[in-house]
């Protein structure tokens, strides 16, 4: 079954660069995905993938693995696996903590996944709904 990650959770980083995930993320986990979660750095902001739609997005590259050779390079190189600790924080490294030089992360569900982000820089980023 699919995960559903909604909602916004704004958090502080500590001193060691411990981000304290949500109860509510980890508990959308799969028992498969409770161990951590994947950093993927991009221009705006950081993805957090699970493993299990990590493993589904590399399936689907298998057909042909040489087809988006230097996308595939850059996306994994940057691709950190983070455990949880026993009060569900994970650490982030340096270059990933330095995007948040006040200290303050914003956690966006995304569907699938889970989106870090610097709270100014998601005011910017994000348009209005708009239902008609």
């Amino acid at each position: 079954m699919a995960h559903l990650f909604t909602g916004t959770h704004a958090r502080n980083l500590d001193s060691k660069n411990r981000l304290l995930v949500p109860s509510e993320v980890r508990d959308a986990l799969s028992v498969e995905d409770r161990q951590g979660l994947f950093l993927i750095p991009t221009k705006r902001c950081v993805f957090l993938w699970p493993r299990s739609l990590l493993d589904a997005y590399t399936a689907q590259q298998e057909a042909d693995p040489f087809k988006n050779i230097g996308f595939n390079r850059s996306f994994y190189s940057r691709t950190i696996f983070r455990q949880f600790d026993g009060t569900g924080r994970i650490v982030l490294p340096g270059e990933v903590a330095d995007r948040f030089p006040e200290r303050k992360v914003l956690i966006v569900g995304a569907g699938r996944y889970v989106e870090l982000w610097n709270p100014a820089s998601f005011e910017q980023a994000v348009d209005a709904l708009d239902f008609e």
